[in-house]
C-alpha cells in the first residue's frame, strides 16, 4: 500500500528569490534532467524562473511544499501566452491552463505523492472560475509522468509536436458541479 500524506499538509508557496538557488540544485538531479534537459547555469535558471514572472497576472512558479519542507517544483502557465514562443498555437481558449511538475528526490517516486500534488494543485487552479479545463505535456515515454498524471484526473488525447520535441497532450476537464 502506498503511503498517503494527507491534504492539508501539502502545501504550494510562490517561488522568491531565495529560491532560486535550490531549484538550480534541483533542476540538475539526474531524474529530473531526464526529463527538463540538461543541467542549466544559476544565470539560466534565474531567467527562466524568476518569481517576476506571472500568468495572467498571478505567480506562475511554486514550490511543493509538506509540513513547510520544499519537496518539489510545480508552474502553472496560460499557453495562449506562449503563442510567441510557438507552444500550443492551436489554443485560443484563455482559460486553459498548463502545469508541469517534479519531485525533487527520487525518494518521493513512485509512491502516488505526485497525483496527489497535482489534484490538489489543479483543485487550486479550478478555484478561478475563469479556468476552463488543465493541460498538461509529459513526453510519451515518460511513463512516471503519464501515470501520475492519469490519476489526477488527466486523460491522454493525442501525441503533439512541441518546440521540446513530441509530447502527450493531457486534459483535466473542469468537474461538473
Amino acid at each position: 500500500m502506498k503511503p498517503r500524506v494527507a491534504p492539508d499538509r501539502i502545501a504550494f508557496t510562490p517561488m522568491t528569490e531565495a529560491d532560486l538557488p535550490v531549484l538550480h540544485e534541483w533542476l540538475g538531479r539526474e531524474h529530473v534532467t531526464r526529463w527538463w534537459g540538461p543541467q542549466r547555469s544559476l544565470e539560466e535558471v534565474v531567467r527562466d524562473y524568476h518569481p517576476a514572472q506571472r500568468c495572467f497576472g498571478g505567480p506562475m512558479f511554486f514550490l511543493i511544499r509538506i509540513d513547510q519542507d520544499p519537496v518539489g517544483f510545480i508552474q502553472r502557465y496560460a499557453p495562449i501566452e506562449h503563442h510567441h514562443e510557438g507552444w500550443w498555437l492551436e489554443i485560443e481558449d484563455g482559460g486553459v491552463r498548463g502545469v508541469d511538475v517534479f519531485l525533487a528526490s527520487l525518494g518521493f517516486l513512485n509512491h502516488g505523492l505526485g497525483s496527489q500534488v497535482v489534484r490538489a494543485f489543479v483543485a487550486m487552479l479550478f478555484d478561478d472560475p475563469t479556468v476552463t479545463e488543465i493541460i498538461a505535456d509529459p513526453a510519451p515515454d515518460n511513463l512516471r509522468a503519464i501515470h501520475c498524471f492519469r490519476n489526477a484526473g488527466f486523460q491522454g488525447r493525442q501525441v503533439v509536436k512541441t518546440p521540446d520535441g513530441p509530447a502527450l497532450l493531457m486534459v483535466c476537464p473542469r468537474p461538473h458541479p
